[in-house]
């Protein structure tokens, strides 16, 4: 009986010893995660990236906190004012738009950050955003394929400006929702380079942090502004600047910025200036999503086909690339060998105005 009260002693030690220890290891933990933060409360790190912060002294964010306490203040109630005298939006009529970003003044294009490869040692791209004397916003710089000797870079050549997240008083993280709207307008005139629109969300979870989606736009060059309209559902999911193979709708509900970018293949200055963008809604515009989602067995089932006037050309949609016919689904490599086998030489051997097309997703 002394026995068996002598082991029980030891086995309620040795788990007294445990608990200590992860209550240790989780304080440790704790305040290490504390010590990351700039200030007195706890801050989200959303560069993808582990580093480690220097805490401020009390001192210094007390005297933070009171000098911005004023504005902030009058920032609530300018907000909680804003909030009793509107009504919240329910419906959009076909046709009505919103202007989200205008670029009228110098203070909206001071806003937006700008940044070029050179801001990270990968390249010798230049890059600004300046307001002209047009009353528009310039988005200008010098693109450079050279890439350092680093031993890591492979590619160069980049230049991003993107839009301020929007932000609540005393510094609360908000999103824009955009599930009223189906397409975005872009008032633009540039000098022949293809652009990049790329839209950012407020994710919480950070495995998503660094997801956007984006859309190409092809400017004409000259004096002429052109009027873009693009589809929410044709935007693309991407990560680090990669295309996804499993795409995902975009949350219009949680979108938190908007950004331009010029990282196409020719070596020299560029130039784009912008009127504004807004959202607008067409009923005309039905699709969802407009590229193939991977969802199982179901999406993997060959699609109807039909002969059609093609897109300057082709004979099939390139596999797992855009091919740029508006409304087409991407098609597996397999499946594409499938219809030209079905079809026989004959299909061959058809002139360059006769191509397959894939039935509208």
């Amino acid at each position: 009986m002394a026995c068996m009260s002598y082991s029980r002693l030891l086995a309620t030690r040795s788990s007294n010893r445990l608990l200590s220890k992860s209550l240790q290891d989780l304080g440790c933990v704790i305040a290490k995660r504390y010590e990351k933060s700039t200030s007195v409360f706890f801050e989200k790190n959303k560069k993808g990236l582990e580093r480690d912060l220097k805490r401020r002294p009390l001192r210094q964010a007390l005297k933070m906190t009171f000098q911005n306490f004023g504005p902030e203040l009058k920032l609530f109630y300018n907000e909680q004012k804003e909030a009793f005298s509107r009504f919240p939006m329910l419906s959009v009529d076909h046709g009505n738009y919103e202007v989200i970003y205008s670029f009228n003044d110098p203070e909206s294009v001071k806003s937006w950050a700008v940044t070029a490869d050179r801001d990270n040692e990968g390249g010798k791209s230049t890059a600004n955003f300046t307001f002209s004397k047009n009353r528009t916003g310039l988005f200008h710089g010098y693109l450079s394929k050279e890439v350092p000797k680093d031993g890591k870079t492979k590619y160069a050549g980049y230049a991003n400006i993107t839009s301020p997240k929007p932000r609540k008083s005393f510094g609360r993280d908000t999103q824009m929702d955009w599930s009223l709207f189906n397409c975005m307008l872009l008032r633009l005139r540039g000098d022949g380079r293809p652009y990049m629109i790329v839209i950012g969300c407020n994710f919480y979870y950070d495995i998503n942090w660094l997801n956007r989606w984006s859309y190409p736009v092809f400017t004409r060059g000259g004096p002429y502004w052109q009027h873009v309209k693009i589809p929410l559902s044709k935007f693309f999911t991407t990560h680090h600047g990669r295309i996804q193979d499993k795409q995902e709708f975009l949350p219009l509900k949680i979108v938190n910025s908007v950004g331009i970018t010029a990282a196409d293949s020719a070596e020299g200055p560029f130039s784009l200036e912008i009127d504004s963008i807004a959202l607008m809604n067409d009923i005309n515009v039905t699709d969802k999503h407009a590229y193939e989602m991977e969802l199982g067995e179901k999406s993997r089932q060959p699609a109807k086909t039909s002969v059609r006037q093609p897109c300057y050309g082709e004979l099939v949609p390139p596999p797992n690339e855009l091919c740029g016919i508006p409304g087409l689904r991407l098609v597996p490599d397999q499946e594409i060998r499938s219809y030209i086998k079905d079809l026989g030489p004959a299909a061959l051997k058809s002139s360059p105005t006769e191509a397959i097309n894939i039935e509208h997703f």
